[in-house]
This record gives C-alpha cells, structure tokens and sequence, in this order.
C-alpha cells in the first residue's frame, strides 16, 4: 500500500469521527451550568430559581424530538421563573408553514413556572418585520411576556429586559423598574436581560448589584477545540462565560441551546443557565 495513504488514512478517520461528533452529537447534549447568587434570608427572593436559555433558531432542520429533548432540559431544574434570551428564529425559518408554527408553539407551551415566562427579542428576532411579528405572535401564544426596554419584579427581585441592541434602540429608565422614590437610594439587586453580550459592558446602562444574562455568541459554535474560529458582531469580546463588571455586577453568557448558518457544534455545547439566589452570606 501507498506509504502516503497509510498516513493519511487516519487523517480521514479523525476528521469523519470530528464530523460526527460535531453534527450529531454535541448540538444535542445539553448542559445545565449552575450560578449561585448570594442573597440573605430576608430577601423575598432567596430560595427562588430562574433558567435562563437562548438561541433555539427553529428552521428546517428543527424536529418535534429536538424541541422535545429542550424543553425537558429546562424544565427539569423545576424553575421557579423561566426567561429566554432571543432568537427563536434565522433566515430560512418557514415563517408560512402553520403546522410548524404550531409545532414550536405546542413545544414551548410545555414549559411552565410558578413565578410566569418572559422574553427578549434577539438579532435574528427583529431583523425583519415578518420576523418580528412571527416571534411575537409565537411567544405569546406560548405564554411568554416579551420585555422590550421593559421591567418587571419577580418575588421582589427587579428585571429590566433590554430592546435588541442591533435593530434598535436599548434604555434603561431607573425610575420605572425601582420608582421615582429611589432616586436617591442605592439600587437594589437587579437581573438584567440583554441578546448581545458586548452591548452592556461597552456603554454601562447600570452599575449594579445585579446580573446580566446574554446569549448570542454560541460560545463560538465551531470552535478549534475551544478557541473560536468566528464570533458574531455584538458578540466577539464578551463571548462564553463570567465576566466582573464591578464589585457587585457581573455578565454571564449563555451558548445558547441551537445552532445557525452551520448547524453543528464543535467544543461549545449548548447550555442553559439555572440562577439559584441561595447562599446566605452577603446582602
């Protein structure tokens, strides 16, 4: 036999197995990453749990059973509220297609929270009016409150949801989530919820206490055994994992729970995030 074929004969194989691994394997093995955020006993919100996921982009090659595998994934942390971080869509999307509408709808009206179910719009959300009013209508009939520069408290625990900041425009009004009577106080702990991770730490919206939840970059998706080979716009410095903003602010980026353009994952599995405010150890 050839002494270069032999050579390059497990080449071949190792590339058919990354392939595999990469197509079939990984886009479905789902990870819970856990975040502990320490509150005292007399917060109304101690003990309470949120899961936070994002990026599903439903399209040709979503399933019933891919959305089936989500869905139990998220709700088997049995959340106390669950939040999803935007893109349901991408472009080739069969935004006609009733029977897949009905399909995503039914999959995302199995999850269920006692504390309610909120979303933001991500890029590929608003990008087009027929994608915006597609996911809206979506959403909602799944039971899902979209936030758009928009707050809410959960057990006491303030949420202020950002607009997509790529196709529009996102504020943060202090006085409408805490009250004009906090003016002069200081804020109190807060989740914030924006799709594209770089956005927050570039302008500072708010200084905290509190938590940003983002998805957006899949953690790369393709990556070369990690180090990503491509990071969205909106996405490339803040792209996986914790970040400190301040003393008392932090950011955490979510890999998202589908995959766009390319619909493999390479070292960059997808995740959802289960918030636990639990310890008592800090105010």
């Amino acid at each position: 036999m050839n002494p270069w074929l032999i050579a390059f004969l497990p080449m071949m194989g190792a590339g058919a197995l990354c392939l595999l691994y990469g197509f079939f394997i990984e886009p479905h093995w789902i990870k819970t990453r856990k975040i502990t955020i320490t509150v005292t006993r007399d917060k109304p919100f101690y003990g309470k749990t949120v899961v936070f996921f994002s990026d599903i982009h439903v399209g040709p090659t979503t399933t019933p059973k891919k959305l089936e595998r989500q869905m139990r994934a998220i709700m088997a942390m049995k959340p106390d509220a669950i939040i999803f971080g935007g893109d349901l869509v991408e472009e080739p999307t069969p935004l006609r297609n009733e029977h897949f509408r009905l399909m995503v709808t039914s999959a995302l009206s199995t999850l269920q929270a006692p504390l309610g179910k909120w979303a933001i719009f991500g890029n590929h959300d608003v990008e087009a009016p027929r994608f915006r009013t597609w996911v809206t209508e979506a959403l909602e009939a799944s039971g899902f409150t979209i936030l758009e520069n928009e707050g809410l408290e959960l057990s006491g625990l303030p949420v202020w949801g950002f607009a997509n900041t790529h196709h529009s425009l996102p504020l943060f009004d202090r006085n409408t989530l805490y009250g004009e009577s906090a003016e002069d106080k200081k804020d109190p702990y807060t989740l914030f919820l924006v799709h594209e991770s770089d956005w927050f730490p570039d302008t500072m919206p708010a200084n905290g206490p509190g938590l940003v939840l983002c998805g957006h970059s899949h953690h790369g998706q393709v990556t070369l055994f990690g180090l990503p080979l491509m990071r969205p716009a909106g996405g490339k410095r803040y792209w996986k994992g914790r970040y400190q903003l301040d003393s008392d602010l932090s950011l955490v980026v979510s890999a998202g729970l589908g995959t766009v353009h390319i619909h493999a994952r390479f070292f960059a599995r997808p995740d959802i995030l289960f918030v636990v405010f639990g310890e008592d150890l800090v105010s």
